[in-house]
């Protein structure tokens, strides 16, 4: 976010239990990129130099645009606030409907010009999280905001400017996809359509230079007839990742090669996305029935399999045991989507691919640093980095008992 030479913006500090929150000053520095400088007060007075004291934060900003901050830089260019970066007053809670990872999940309103949708909304007191499980929040949300596709879940933006931290999200009104799969009987039809869906969602995912980790019922939602991909805490960027041995992960959705090398890539997405299929066609029962953790472990890396019902269509039994099979024999997300795709009929969605979000993000750069434009804002305008420190963490699988992920 701060790209050139005097680039800045105000944010507060991560909370400290027992500490206020503070303002700070963070700045592009060439020689020393970024700076960061707390704003004091004095008497009513604010300052970061003892020696230059201010009635406000604007005069002390205004002072630094024609005194150097620190002996080294000016304050050039403002960074203005992001598209997704709410305020708590446009943000209404009218109904806790569970129990989050790091907070209650409940029902809202969010004020968008005027306009207020549904929305879910994710709080967290940050006084009672640990700094890791601050960057966990704060790296799910970064993530998040890449995400533009419909059967993704959507964020709406962040609200951190007081307590609680609250992430916005799009409302699936049905809620889990295991709990929708339980109480409600379902056609084939019905059921190769939820699967081609997820697969779309996957396939977007995998594009998107992402991996979910943890592809399972309980992580998707549906509302509107859409199965959406949802829950990021085990989220991350790139074609592999290596989790640490202790950390506890869910072992009836692990790929074998996972449970013996710790080791995600897209193939173990696949065949974690293999389970979620088979979650579907048996009405969201929990996976390897019968058998305890200990026996999914083992027989697993063995090479066992689950059966699938008899009632499963063919060319459906070929793709699910095809996201099964070895690492380098396993499809990959596009193929699966593209035979869910003619299986199904329904057409995958189009999206903006990461070459262009590229693309636009940079065009974007261009316009805010060469000062206002008139030019159309693109779809990936409201897409930066955070204002508050980026950080990344590890997240203890938890079932999604919300309809916000």
């Amino acid at each position: 976010m701060l790209k050139t030479d005097g680039d800045f913006l105000l944010r507060i500090t991560e909370p400290n239990p027992g500490q206020p929150r503070s303002l700070v000053v963070s700045v592009c520095d060439p020689r020393d990129n970024p700076r960061h400088f707390v704003i004091q007060t004095d008497g009513g007075l604010c300052f970061i130099e003892p020696h230059q004291k201010h009635p406000d934060v604007i005069n002390l900003v205004r002072a630094y645009h024609r005194i150097t901050l620190g002996g080294t830089v000016l304050l050039k260019t403002p960074i203005h606030r992001q598209s997704w970066e709410l305020n708590h007053d446009d943000i209404e809670c009218t109904k806790k409907i569970g129990e989050g990872a790091f907070g209650e999940v409940s029902l809202g309103r969010l004020n968008v010009k005027g306009e207020k949708i549904e929305v879910a909304i994710k709080l967290a007191k940050l006084e009672s999280l640990t700094k890791e499980q601050i960057k966990e929040i704060m790296l799910e949300a970064r993530l998040m905001r890449m995400f533009d596709h419909p059967n993704v879940v959507k964020l709406y933006g962040v609200a951190a400017g007081q307590e609680p931290l609250m992430l916005v999200m799009e409302l699936a009104d049905k809620g889990a996809l295991d709990s929708y799969l339980q109480k409600n009987t379902l056609s084939n039809e019905k059921k190769i359509e939820m699967c081609a869906q997820a697969s779309y969602g996957v396939e977007y995912l995998h594009h998107m230079n992402v991996l979910h980790c943890d592809i399972a019922a309980r992580n998707c939602l549906y509302g509107n007839g859409k199965v959406k991909i949802s829950d990021f805490g085990l989220t991350r960027e790139g074609q592999t990742y290596e989790m640490l041995p202790t950390k506890r992960v869910p072992i009836r959705w692990l790929a074998p090669e996972t449970m013996v090398y710790y080791i995600y890539n897209q193939k173990t997405d696949i065949y974690s996305f293999g389970i979620l299929c088979w979650e579907i066609w048996h009405n969201g029962n929990e996976p390897y029935p019968g058998m305890t953790i200990a026996e999914v472990h083992s027989k697993v890396k063995e090479g066992f399999r689950m059966i699938l019902p008899p009632n499963i269509p063919n060319n459906v039994r070929i793709v699910i045991l095809n996201c099964w099979g070895l690492p380098d024999k396993r499809w990959s997300a596009n193929e699966v989507a593209k035979k869910f795709e003619e299986i199904s009929g329904l057409k995958m969605p189009e999206y903006v691919t990461l070459e262009e979000k590229k693309k636009q993000q940079q065009q974007l750069l261009t316009t805010t640093s060469n000062g206002p434009s008139k030019r159309k804002k693109s779809k990936t305008s409201r897409e930066s980095r955070d204002s508050v420190e980026q950080q990344e963490g590890d997240e203890k699988p938890q079932r999604n008992k919300n309809s916000a992920g």
